[in-house]
């Protein structure tokens, strides 16, 4: 009897670290996809966490490595509008002289700008980028903000907020438009990895901010893309999206799958573990751990290196044991989505331009060779007017 339990338990395991089955096939049948659909529709949009350049454990992820698949990646989507998170100033720039000359790219500051890049708040210039197709629009404004009790204090902070994060924000009209004077107002951000509590104050800000953007622009869509280090149906995301404020195109596009093309791919960060992360097991831990963080437990973001680390895990785990909630432990679980990286939208205030999915996957799924310790999200609109009614 012991003997048929342990196999049964061992074919449940296998079972649950296997499947569901997502390869490098799979993903170029996505790729296609996308491609076959991408001329009939102005505008397309990559969020992608292309991580800092520094130390990795596996020196096949450094970034000198890894430069040549970002590079690849982009020349394949080929998105309109890329929003990135994590790269230092160097880091991007170099990436930059890799990529198509008609992207450019803005940060804290503009390209005009000389750059001290021996000080060490240059190097986060670019930490929330957004790099646009100059052929397809052009940049008419842009502003920058810090996602703290001072968003003009430049590098502040608040809420037990392990670093500064921040807000970069870029207006743009479309170029050769039929539509007059077509503007798309597009936000990028990378919330607080460690406090729960800094996370949802930041979302707040973020909503504030839009509202006051589109208040002065009410005939401009909105964009946001970021890495929110927290998965939907959490305090951050219902912040952004309660009473339809922002619109998730992963949502509206899986409600209508005849007219939009989607994925099934559950998760985007996958911390150099690939496609395995898409498994029943994996979701089922990181049902768990998402659960623990919106609780308020700090936990790593990387997998210790110590053994002290993994006994300050347990004291953590000790310490919010009641603030643990079954029903969202269940409510994630049953929407098997962990994408901690999403593309929001919003149509414009005076119902003039409306911004339609028609597409949305997790993109560049690899099993070895990584782009970044992310998997990006790239998404394709078709731009309606009140007149295409």
């Amino acid at each position: 009897m012991f003997i048929l339990i342990s196999i049964l338990i061992s074919i449940l395991i296998a079972f649950l670290f296997t499947f569901p089955h997502y390869t490098e096939q799979d993903d170029f049948a996505t790729l296609q996809k996308y491609l076959s659909i991408k001329q009939d529709y102005l505008l397309s949009v990559m969020t992608f966490n292309i991580r800092f350049d520094g130390v990795e454990r596996d020196p096949n992820n450094h970034f000198t490595k890894r430069i040549y698949r970002l590079t690849e990646t982009i020349k394949k989507w080929q998105p309109s509008i890329l929003s990135v998170q994590e790269p230092f100033t160097n880091q991007l720039l170099h990436w930059r002289s890799h990529l198509p000359e008609y992207y450019h790219c803005i940060g804290y500051q503009s390209d005009g700008i000389d750059r001290n890049l021996e000080h060490s708040s240059s190097q986060r210039d670019f930490q929330v980028a957004i790099l646009y197709n100059s052929q397809i629009l052009k940049l008419v404004e842009q502003d920058y903000i810090w996602l703290s009790k001072s968003p003009r204090v430049v590098e502040s902070k608040d809420w037990d907020s392990y670093g500064a994060r921040t807000l970069n924000i870029a207006r743009f009209q479309l170029i050769d438009s039929d539509n007059d004077t077509t503007e798309i107002i597009v936000f990028n951000t990378h919330l607080d990895v460690k406090s729960e509590q800094a996370r949802q104050e930041q979302a707040k800000i973020i909503r504030l901010t839009i509202e006051q953007w589109q208040d002065k622009y009410s005939t401009a869509t909105v964009l946001l893309c970021g890495d929110f280090n927290s998965v939907p149906k959490q305090a951050a995301y219902n912040i952004l999206t309660s009473s339809n404020f922002l619109y998730d195109t992963w949502t509206i596009c899986k409600s209508n799958t005849l007219m939009c093309i989607s994925n099934s791919f559950s998760t985007t960060f996958h911390g150099w573990l690939g496609s395995i992360v898409n498994t029943y097991g994996f979701q089922l831990l990181q049902t768990i751990l998402f659960t623990l963080r919106s609780s308020g437990m700090k936990l790593p973001y990387e997998i210790p290196k110590r053994l002290s680390s993994y006994i300050d895990i347990v004291k953590e785990l000790w310490k919010f044991r009641r603030m643990v909630s079954l029903s969202e432990i269940i409510s994630l679980w049953y929407h098997h989505r962990f994408h901690v990286d999403w593309i929001l939208y919003k149509n414009s205030l005076d119902g003039t331009k409306y911004l339609q999915p028609r597409f949305i996957a997790v993109a560049d799924i690899r099993s070895r060779n990584y782009s970044s310790d992310h998997f990006p999200v790239v998404a394709l609109f078709q731009l309606r007017t009140d007149r295409d009614s």
